[in-house]
């Protein structure tokens, strides 16, 4: 287990950037991902449920539970409005509040966002609050973005459904120079900064940012514009496909590590030896099974399984204690200073 990375009582802080840390030794991206072996994060809400809403019951407890049991990073997804149709509402608390509470009740466990939409909000306000969360947290931030996938959004904030993929790229830009940069201009089509700076600055060098899914980008884009993929849970073959064509777009020579994850809804079953089961994007499976399908998915160049406990039938307190007796032991979280070798392609690109 890797030791808190909470900045200590007392100390400044490097609101400015005047002492930022080199990107190479980010402690999130070494815990979560460390390189030539996978690792295993929670989505929020951990606790399975019917209908689109959770109870939260526990929902703190079952966090500071999967930190204590060996998960790399937890996940807080941006989910706005209630949409029936849609079926699932997140962890329901906005975002940036659940992880200022989170950078207070945890102390290694890297904090992610699956995912920020960053068309229905400002990037100036993004980058404001990401920044605030890396810095209080001492650098435990992995900000995964999203253009949005539930339309009923758009029109409630005033935004167009169909510029969303051009007004993502330009929100991301915005992000990044606003936090990489002091007292940057920028003209922008979303506005237009000189003679001015936005604290604080992370605390290395930049917030790893991650594309989920496509967001109507094309993979390229996604390669040169982002430090890492969170994808979901298609065919092993097709998976196998998508992760050699994304290191062949990402190991170019001197090119940083750029991680592939993969997020899976599970139902741990009651009987070990149960085979798996299909259900939506995941399976219902014993831990022996499972264990045999996360080695595959490590042999294949998967670097975080995301788990989504939703379609869970057992208490999630009880799957953790289980997964974290007889499965994360194989999955260890990574820690600074121990980064293994990245990964390499396997088998043949995809189209």
């Amino acid at each position: 287990m890797t030791e808190p990375t909470v900045p200590s009582a007392g100390a400044p802080v490097d609101v400015q950037g005047d002492e930022q840390r080199p990107f190479s030794e980010h402690p999130a991206m070494a815990r979560a991902y460390p390189g030539g072996r996978m690792t295993v994060g929670a989505i929020t809400p951990l606790e399975g449920f019917d209908g689109p809403v959770p109870s939260l019951a526990g929902h703190m407890e079952r966090i500071q539970q999967a930190e204590r049991a060996g998960f790399a990073s937890v996940w807080v997804r941006d989910v706005p409005l209630l949409d029936p149709s849609f079926g699932d509402t997140g962890q329901v608390f906005d975002p940036w509040v659940y992880l200022g509470q989170l950078t207070a009740r945890t102390t290694s466990i890297t904090l992610g966002t699956a995912s920020i939409v960053m068309p229905l909000r400002h990037p100036l306000h993004t980058a404001k609050a990401a920044a605030s969360v890396d810095q209080l947290s001492g650098g435990r931030l992995l900000l995964g973005v999203a253009t949005g996938d539930r339309p009923v959004e758009f029109p409630a904030f005033g935004q167009d459904l169909e510029g969303r993929a051009a007004r993502f790229r330009q929100s991301l830009a915005y992000f990044r120079v606003v936090l990489e940069h002091r007292f940057p201009h920028v003209d922008s089509p979303l506005g237009r900064m000189a003679g001015t700076d936005l604290l604080p600055k992370p605390v290395y060098q930049r917030i790893p940012v991650l594309m989920t899914g496509h967001g109507r980008q094309d993979v390229r884009w996604i390669a040169d514009h982002t430090d890492g993929w969170l994808y979901y849970t298609p065919p092993l073959q097709q998976q196998a496909a998508n992760i050699a064509r994304w290191r062949e777009l990402t190991q170019g020579d001197g090119g940083a590590f750029k991680p592939y994850a993969q997020a899976t809804y599970l139902d741990l079953t009651e009987d070990p030896l149960a085979l798996p089961r299909p259900i939506h994007q995941g399976f219902s499976v014993g831990r022996v099974s499972l264990l045999g399908m996360m080695r595959t998915w490590q042999e294949i160049g998967i670097d975080q399984l995301m788990i989504n406990f939703k379609h869970s039938r057992r208490p999630v307190a009880d799957v953790i204690d289980e997964l974290a007796e007889h499965v994360l032991p194989h999955f260890p979280p990574g820690h600074v200073g121990a980064r293994g070798e990245p990964r390499r392609p396997v088998g043949r690109a995809g189209p």
